[in-house]
């Protein structure tokens, strides 16, 4: 797939139920879920890479509901974003 910039990404499984994202995905935002008093790096409620695609809690990734959404390592280059799927 790509995003509107044209950079290539694509969903891996790390688990049965846990996915990744690969590709030349730079300059991450994160948000936090509604009424988190601050933001919690391993329970988002949404992530967006530069040029997309937007995720958030409740969208779908091989036509399973996305519960989770974390991200760890290099923050401020290409972080570690793991998706937990039901």
């Amino acid at each position: 797939m790509k995003n509107r910039y044209g950079d290539e990404y694509r969903f891996e499984a790390v688990d049965p139920n846990t996915f990744t994202i690969k590709g030349d995905l730079k300059y991450w935002r994160f948000g936090g879920r509604e009424n988190q008093p601050e933001m919690d790096l391993t329970d988002l409620g949404f992530v967006d890479p530069s040029g997309g695609p937007f995720i958030e809690i409740g969208m779908s990734i091989e036509g399973r509901k996305i519960v989770r959404i974390s991200a760890a390592g290099d923050l401020n280059g290409t972080p570690t974003i793991l998706f937990g799927v039901e």
